[in-house]
């Protein structure tokens, strides 16, 4: 993180095409760059950073951010000029800026997979409860069913009629069957309770009264001042290599699959059109065949740490397979004489996306090989 940082400091508003290169290793070129992108990408998800939504920070896996919506900032309690923000987190989301900007500027791809509703904000759109929908559905059902209570409150009031009539009706709205007063609510945010919706929020009790001004102010915080030094950092970072504005044509899922490439489903009939054979192998061998049919049966997972193995990144650039460049190219390894294919490893040259594949004498063999090199062969660059 801290070499990136450098980088990008000094590189990154450059028109020079970034290309990255490892101390003690001796890839070079296009792999080792988009592996760059990718792991740095993988740091800035760190839950101990603190920068993003965390739907289970206590999971298992919690050395990182899992948000079913993608990465929104986390909220911090701030000034309107951005006074009580980390100096650190600000410096990560200008860092992001760059990064991304930059990578979209190299026509490289990172692993940010940014929620809709912060990519709305960096377009400065307008947002609502339809936009905390996406972030915490769960807290968006929550605030809707208030606001409904919030609305029929204000029409009684409105409707007038006998003091006794108006009572039984406020005291008839209810969420299944337990007042606002009962639920125990207070003017803090909902799962950090250190961010107060107003002075005193913590000593506040949300009411029936005031429920409306409960689930406005929740919506504030949330997708504009708990995050608007944020925000305003990363649309600096980002401007610093180009404008930001020019993004304003695209929508938050173009824009995904501009800076993080495109997921699509592999089919054997289509996906043979867009790869190449060599060195041993024509599109009617039988490895090519078992390889195929093991590409389209990956799970999510797995298709993402093989495009990590193969390419360096682990998605695809806009287009899939069909606008990968250098084309997937699928060779054959041949074994020493006397061994046996299936005692040797697939290997790949990222630099040329270029699959070396021994002939394995079944499909099951050439899976469990293919899928141990996957998962095991990652995190380095050698000459072979």
């Amino acid at each position: 993180m801290d070499s990136a940082l450098k980088v990008m400091d000094l590189y990154a508003s450059q028109k020079a095409l970034l290309e990255v290169e490892y101390s003690g290793e001796v890839g070079t070129g296009l792999g080792p760059t988009l592996e760059f992108y990718t792991l740095v990408s993988r740091e800035l998800r760190r839950s101990e950073l603190r920068l993003w939504v965390d739907d289970d920070p206590t999971q298992a896996k919690g050395e990182y951010v899992f948000s079913a919506c993608g990465l929104y900032p986390r909220a911090v309690a701030q000034a309107a000029d951005g006074t009580g923000v980390g100096a650190r987190v600000l410096q990560l989301f200008e860092f992001m800026g760059k990064f991304t900007a930059k990578a979209l500027l190299d026509n490289r791809l990172v692993d940010l997979p940014f929620c809709a509703t912060f990519y709305r904000q960096l377009l400065g759109h307008e947002l609502g409860l339809a936009d905390l929908q996406e972030i915490n559905p769960q807290l968006a059902t929550t605030l809707k069913r208030l606001q409904a209570l919030a609305l029929k409150r204000t029409a009684i009031l409105r409707a007038g009629g006998k003091p006794a009539e108006v009572s039984a009706a406020l005291a008839g709205l209810t969420l299944d069957g337990a007042s606002v007063d009962d639920l125990g609510l207070d003017f803090t945010l909902p799962g950090q309770a250190d961010i107060e919706l107003c002075a005193d929020g913590a000593a506040r009790d949300v009411t029936l009264e005031n429920c409306g001004e409960y689930v406005q102010r929740v919506l504030d915080v949330t997708l504009a001042e708990g995050v608007r030094a944020q925000v305003s950092a990363f649309r600096s970072g980002f401007s610093s290599v180009f404008d930001i504005e020019r993004l304003l044509p695209f929508s938050p899922d173009e824009l995904d699959s501009l800076i993080n490439g495109s997921r699509e489903k592999w089919e054997v009939n289509t996906i043979i059109e867009f790869l190449k054979f060599d060195h041993g192998y024509t599109r009617s061998s039988r490895a090519v065949g078992f390889f195929l049919e093991i590409m389209c049966e990956f799970t999510e997972s797995e298709r993402v740490s093989f495009l990590k193995f193969v390419t360096g990144s682990p998605r695809l650039p806009v287009g899939g397979l069909s606008r990968l460049s250098p084309r997937l190219t699928i060779v054959q390894k041949r074994p020493e004489e006397g061994s046996s294919p299936d005692a040797y490893l697939p290997s790949v040259m990222t630099c040329a996306n270029y699959v070396k594949l021994p002939d394995y004498s079944t499909k099951e063999v050439m899976k469990e090989r293919l899928l141990l090199a996957v998962n095991e062969g990652q995190g380095a660059f050698y000459l072979s």
